[in-house]
């Protein structure tokens, strides 16, 4: 029996996919073993604040001129040049012989994958049609959670059988055997030669029609003043700050707060992601129902966000667990919430904005949530350091209600002025 061909705009979710999972990976190597580095190298919370600090600011660099670079020289050429900074990076870490060069490590990481997420978006901008991007920008988004899945046992069980040095090695050395992959198998519909003429020729027709902006080529300045993106910007900041505190402070949590081994962040530490694994694909795919059942993109895309947002005040339940695998359990709604939210916000922006510029547009939002991170990721440290995890898990119980009033607020903005 021969099975039915997957449709080649399916296969590319799937090759960025894999992009975000090992862009994931090689960040979370250093989270999985932040006590075991601590000890080694012997350095402070506060000293990690800032070496994970470190790549947020490199993050926020990056975003202030990905986006034009993307738009220039095209998604497949960026990847590439990002994809081999950053995975030399990542190998780098493994020399590191203190705190402070960890720090520079982590900066140049944090530049090479700051152009990830524009690149992926404005991918699906190009392949993706409208009634499927919502599942699309999810998939995409949901790599990031199969990296962070995958990587506590991996990276526990390497570093555990031959040192962590080869866990950095191991993980970075992924993203050069991927690099392969993406020259043979990625290019723009209209350059791919493997892709059929009947669906190619679907695929131009249902790209998404831009709804705010127009193709005229915008400043930096002038794209912040916009109500849309200043919205989409403050939101990110707002929020962005829930994914970058599980993602460097999460395996550092379990340890220190809930008495786990390094053995045990490899066997239990995935579990919260996998939850997001669901989270992402279910809220793109019910956004996608909504569209398909007649509701306007931009409404179906907000009120998931809500739902999502609604769920936010479980962090609050979860410090004040009395059981480590309760607390586990409810950073898995938190984080299933979580990756709803991103689904759905980064298939807002393309949506929102010309598809010519959607990597600018993209980046702008992006930066916003890597000064979010930068901010609450310095603050974490000295407030983990003098009072706990108490405040910072109830402060990040209420963020995305206010992300989500300034969302809603901004496109009544943008639409009172006619943009």
């Amino acid at each position: 029996m021969r099975l039915p061909r997957i449709p080649y705009r399916w296969r590319i979710v799937a090759l960025l996919f894999f992009l975000s999972a090992i862009n994931y990976l090689d960040r979370q190597t250093l989270s999985v073993l932040s006590s075991t580095l601590r000890e080694t190298l012997k350095f402070s919370a506060v000293e990690y604040s800032y070496i994970v600090t470190a790549f947020l600011v490199a993050y926020s660099v990056g975003y202030m001129f990905c986006g034009t670079i993307i738009d220039r020289i095209g998604v497949r050429l960026a990847v590439m040049l990002a994809l081999a900074a950053w995975s030399l990076a990542g190998m780098g870490h493994a020399f590191a012989t203190g705190w402070v060069a960890l720090l520079g490590w982590r900066f140049a990481l944090g530049l090479g994958e700051s152009f990830t997420s524009p690149c992926g978006i404005k991918a699906l901008a190009e392949w993706a049609p409208k009634r499927e991007r919502g599942l699309s920008t999810a998939l995409f988004s949901n790599g990031n959670i199969f990296g962070a899945i995958i990587a506590p046992p991996l990276v526990s069980l390497v570093a555990i059988k031959l040192g962590w040095q080869w866990a950095f090695l191991a993980t970075g050395g992924l993203g050069l055997v991927y690099l392969a992959f993406w020259w043979r198998y990625y290019d723009s519909p209209e350059q791919q030669s493997r892709l059929p003429a009947e669906e190619r020729a679907y695929i131009l027709a249902e790209r998404a029609t831009p709804s705010v902006g127009t193709a005229r080529k915008i400043s930096f300045l002038q794209a912040l003043r916009h109500p849309a993106v200043l919205g989409f910007f403050v939101a990110r900041l707002l929020t962005d700050s829930l994914s970058f505190f599980f993602s460097f402070w999460l395996p550092e949590y379990l340890q220190s707060e809930r008495g786990f081994s390094l053995a045990m962040i490899g066997i239990f530490g995935w579990i919260p992601f996998l939850a997001s694994d669901i989270g992402g694909p279910g809220g793109g795919a019910l956004s996608d129902w909504l569209v398909r059942r007649g509701w306007k993109p931009g409404d179906a895309r907000r009120r998931m966000m809500l739902v999502a947002a609604c769920l936010m005040p479980c962090s609050l339940l979860a410090v004040h667990a009395s059981s480590a695998y309760v607390a586990l359990g409810l950073i898995g709604v938190i984080l299933a919430a979580q990756s709803c939210w991103m689904a759905n916000i980064l298939t807002l922006v393309s949506e929102s904005f010309p598809r010519e510029h959607v990597g600018t547009y993209l980046s702008l939002s992006a930066l916003g949530g890597s000064i979010g991170g930068i901010i609450s990721t310095l603050a974490a440290g000295k407030i983990i350091h003098s009072f706990g995890y108490v405040p910072v898990f109830t402060t990040l119980g209420f963020l995305h209600f206010a992300a989500f009033a300034t969302i809603v607020y901004s496109a009544r903005r943008a639409a009172a002025k006619g943009r």
